[in-house]
């Protein structure tokens, strides 16, 4: 039996289909978490649906450096953020690795903003993750764990540890942060990966999972026959392939 299992939906705030696809998701039972955009243009339909629909306690901070506008001065004033349409996002996260003290700084204080905002719509903020994985860039998991002890936030999301396409050096180069992660005692999860994949290793070995923690990331949205999917890169997969996982959520309360 799998000890807990969280199938988050991330990029809510993202966009008013977004946002309503996530809300009918946890009605349907398809997901038990979320994680919120506080700089993204459906951010106040996203709280406002929270408080309506009762899930204001199931949402964590999905922290954003590649995609809308940054809510601090001196991020606007720099070039440290990607809006995915000034860089290669490859190119973008492996300049993070090179980040001045100041440079540090600034990022901090986006993030630093993006949590208050939160806190200020009254969500209380149950874990971190970051949009497009930079938390896997080691300066920006630095900061996040800084983060996490100024602003009182129990955990963060590791790094995906389900890819069986991961290259070699930077498989070991996850498990050497998921490591770290484990070691200060901040991991929300023991496992994260798709749906996709998690149902692969479940196929593969029924037991992987026995007594450990899961996450599964969904980006749940409509599709054009308005049926909701999880977009996983470029497919759209039927919800369905988590019926395994939305009976293990039952189980686990």
């Amino acid at each position: 039996m799998i000890k807990k299992i969280i199938i988050n939906a991330d990029d809510f705030g993202l966009n008013s289909s977004v946002n309503k696809a996530i809300v009918e998701s946890f009605g349907n039972g398809l997901i038990n978490s979320t994680t919120l955009m506080a700089n993204m243009p459906g951010f106040d339909e996203a709280v406002e649906l929270a408080y309506k629909h009762n899930i204001i306690n199931k949402i964590g901070i999905h922290l954003t450096l590649t995609e809308g506008q940054p809510i601090t001065t001196n991020m606007s004033k720099r070039d440290l953020f990607n809006d995915m349409h000034n860089s290669n996002i490859k190119r973008y996260k492996r300049n993070l690795f090179f980040l001045s003290k100041s440079e540090k700084e600034i990022i901090y204080n986006e993030f630093a903003a993006q949590i208050l905002k939160l806190r200020n719509a009254g969500i209380k903020i149950t874990h971190i993750d970051t949009h497009h994985h930079t938390h896997e860039i080691w300066t920006i998991t630095q900061l996040i764990f800084s983060l996490l002890g100024t602003y009182k936030i129990p955990s963060m999301r590791i790094l995906n540890n389900l890819n069986q396409s991961t290259s070699y050096y930077k498989g070991g180069y996850r498990k050497l942060i998921n490591k770290i992660i484990k070691i200060k005692g901040v991991n929300n999860t023991d496992y994260l990966g798709n749906q996709l994949e998690a149902i692969w290793q479940l196929n593969h070995d029924p037991k992987f999972f026995e007594s450990k923690r899961l996450e599964i990331m969904v980006h749940p949205d409509y599709n054009q026959s308005g049926i909701i999917i999880d977009r996983i890169k470029d497919q759209e997969v039927n919800f369905d392939h988590t019926e395994i996982f939305r009976r293990l959520i039952k189980l686990n309360g």
